[in-house]
């Protein structure tokens, strides 16, 4: 095995190395994009809950009033909007949350972008220095 082979199979591993971070950085970054999407659904099923559940409380509120011959109130009405007030508030912090978690798999998809392309470029360059040999090598003195 001649100087030649081993240059060039060294070149070719620094690329073969490069090209397999790339892929499995691009696999990575797929799988953040669909957690992503994920996400995204989540909160807006999360936000979708929470109005369907706060209906359902107000009308079950009502339907009490109604059962016992009460008709809504000042009193009642500031219960009910308490009610509202509340359940609109934690509707936003859980959907603010998944937001949340959306955006930080969106990020990690990006870095994961930027790891693949970075390892592609190392991978290159770490093979330059043997390409570079080997045809300085064949080039002779």
């Amino acid at each position: 095995m001649g100087p030649e082979v081993a240059l060039a199979a060294t070149a070719g591993s620094a690329l073969l190395k490069g090209m397999s971070a790339r892929a499995a950085a691009k696999g990575e970054k797929k799988q953040s994009e669909i957690n992503s999407f994920i996400g995204r659904t989540r909160a807006i099923q999360t936000g979708t809950a929470a109005a369907q559940t706060l209906e359902g409380d107000l009308g079950s509120f009502r339907a009490a009033l109604g059962a016992n011959g009460q008709a809504p109130n000042v009193g009642t009405m500031e219960v009910m909007n308490d009610l509202r007030e509340a359940r609109d508030r934690e509707s936003r912090i859980n959907v603010g949350n998944r937001n949340s978690e959306a955006a930080d798999q969106r990020m990690s998809a990006k870095n994961a972008g930027y790891r693949g392309r970075a390892a592609m470029l190392g991978g290159i360059i770490k093979a330059g220095p043997s390409l570079f040999d080997m045809y300085e090598l064949r080039k002779g003195p």
